[in-house]
């Protein structure tokens, strides 16, 4: 079974809220994040979804993410309103699908404060929620800030999985004195960047050393981390470094090789081996970014193919993982393991 741990959806109801704050906003902000969610029809269409699911392969479900959108920016309530509505959106979809979809990821007004805390833990303990989607920042405040703490520690005591996306926009320029991003690297290369320097900070800030068994998957085979993991495998240096050195026990490699990695490299095999090769097999998650492009999942299949020859580790990276990981086999085995009918593509 292949089981894809970052498959985005953009549930109709949703949707639509997100829409009406969005428009409300009265910039350009609709019409960008219009743009953006309306490239793959999969994203919003079951009919689609189903038929390009098929595609890659009958054995072939999805844990369901929610898609890139502006929980994270708005006020503390709208913003708890949207993160509820969306979390009723996806628990309705995998009872609805329990043959597509094997679980879903909450989502989280973590500027919400103690609110914040509480709709997680409903969402996990009450609604069957995976994990929580955070992104590297919120209200342009990064995860490794002080109001944060709390939620890391939660999900701790919870044992469930953090997915981290990144969310850098257009306004992030690319070069001092730019009024904006341009060509798209604001996601092409500075979404990668903002994964990594998240999961630098958070390790640095001691998270990995106060809470040794947090879970945290990093999308995109966690950014750049195997790429430039030869620059981050000595303490910092810099006016913090004296703090940092006081926080952690090991040197900063054993807790960035704590992290998970997901597959979704569009297509690039050199980047899933280097993930492979720096996270070790048993934390390497199959994940394809379903939803923004019809390409994504079968060319994460063929990275997989490429990359993983030793079946035992292919079947651990595609499936025994993220039944570990995300702890799949305490909801119903039975419907994991289902196959799809006939009349799933059009219900």
């Amino acid at each position: 079974m292949k089981i894809d741990s970052f498959a985005h959806v953009l549930p109709t109801r949703y949707r639509g809220r997100v829409f009406e704050v969005l428009e409300a906003r009265g910039d350009q902000s609709a019409t960008d994040y219009a743009w953006m969610l309306g490239n793959d029809p999969t994203l919003q269409s079951l009919e689609a979804r189903f038929q390009l699911m098929d595609e890659v392969g009958s054995d072939y479900r999805q844990v369901l993410v929610m898609a890139h959108t502006s929980v994270e920016g708005e006020d503390a309530e709208v913003a708890a309103e949207l993160a509820a509505i969306g979390n009723e959106d996806l628990s309705q979809l995998v009872t609805d699908h329990p043959d597509r979809f094997v679980g879903w990821v909450a989502q989280v007004a973590l500027q919400d404060g103690d609110r914040a805390l509480a709709s997680v833990e409903k969402a996990i303990t009450e609604q069957g929620a995976l994990g929580v989607q955070v992104f590297t920042r919120t209200q342009e405040r990064p995860l490794d800030h002080p109001d944060f703490e709390p939620f890391f520690a939660l999900m701790a005591d919870l044992d469930r999985p953090i997915w981290i996306h990144p969310n850098r926009t257009i306004a992030s320029e690319d070069f001092m004195g730019e009024s904006e991003s341009r060509f798209g690297l604001y996601s092409r290369t500075g979404w990668p960047t903002d994964t990594t320097n998240t999961l630098a900070r958070l390790v640095y800030a001691g998270y990995l050393e106060r809470w040794p068994d947090l879970k945290v998957i990093g999308h995109h085979s966690a950014g750049t981390l195997p790429m430039v993991a030869g620059r981050l495998k000595n303490l910092p240096y810099g006016h913090e470094a004296t703090k940092v050195a006081a926080r952690l026990k090991h040197s900063p490699m054993e807790y960035f090789k704590r992290y998970y990695a997901d597959t979704a490299n569009f297509g690039n095999p050199a980047a899933l081996r280097a993930a492979m090769e720096f996270f070790g097999p048993d934390h390497v998650l199959f994940g394809t970014d379903f939803g923004f492009s019809t390409a994504f999942a079968p060319n994460t299949v063929d990275d997989v193919e490429i990359v993983v020859t030793d079946q035992s580790v292919k079947r651990a990276v595609y499936e025994g993982n993220a039944r570990r990981v995300l702890r799949l086999d305490e909801r119903k085995p039975e419907l994991i393991d289902r196959a799809p009918d006939s009349a799933s593509a059009t219900r």
